[in-house]
């Protein structure tokens, strides 16, 4: 697998704040091959990055701090405590946490179970080839995370609000996305139905 070289710049960030409401229990903890959904998330970015990786975390906080320290202690943890105005929010709190020199953030979700190392690394290289636009997976039609936003996009999120994410900007027609396909990426667990879908993959 392709590690990250230390002047690259690309840090990544763990999307892990939600309360998981439709689904009455946290879902960053739901077990995936042995192991929680944000474990198995932390680690696929910590596989290509491994001392640049930053989990933003809200409800259920302690737990999951707890959690990752006991596991993984090379990735960074960090609060937002306005995680309930949405996910945009938590990407805020993410990107302002990068230190000045970092020129690119692969955004994660802690709920994409069969998004791991390899369909990181497909992303990264994909991105490599125009990294001054971002990149993203391509997956049952539409575009969303993972994804890769260059620095100089980081101010355009700011306008952004709610449980969108950055899949809009991603979207608008003069961003230029470059897209990989990653039919893996459709899979997110928000309802006891996704759950049902997790346990035939």
């Amino acid at each position: 697998m392709t590690v990250l070289n230390d002047c690259s710049g690309l840090w990544c960030v763990i999307l892990a704040a939600g309360a998981s409401s439709r689904l009455g229990k946290p879902k960053q903890l739901i077990q995936y091959r042995g192991r929680p959904l944000l474990l198995h998330a932390a680690s696929a970015a910590t596989s290509i990055s491994p001392t640049r990786s930053i989990v933003v975390l809200g409800a259920h906080s302690l737990r999951l701090r707890a959690l990752l320290a006991r596991h993984l202690q090379n990735v960074s943890v960090i609060v937002n405590h306005q995680w309930g105005s949405g996910m945009m929010s938590s990407l805020i709190v993410g990107l302002k946490a990068l230190p000045s020199n970092a020129c690119a953030a692969l955004l994660m979700l802690s709920d994409q179970p069969r998004i791991d190392a390899r369909s990181l690394n497909r992303l990264v290289k994909a991105w490599r080839t125009k990294p001054n636009v971002p990149a993203a997976a391509y997956f049952s039609q539409t575009i969303g995370a993972p994804a890769i936003l260059p620095k100089h996009y980081w101010a355009n999120i700011k306008l952004l609000s709610g449980d969108t994410g950055a899949r809009s900007l991603l979207q608008q027609s003069d961003t230029n996305t470059t897209t990989v396909a990653m039919p893996e990426a459709a899979l997110d667990i928000d309802t006891n139905e996704d759950l049902k879908r997790l346990k035939h993959c």
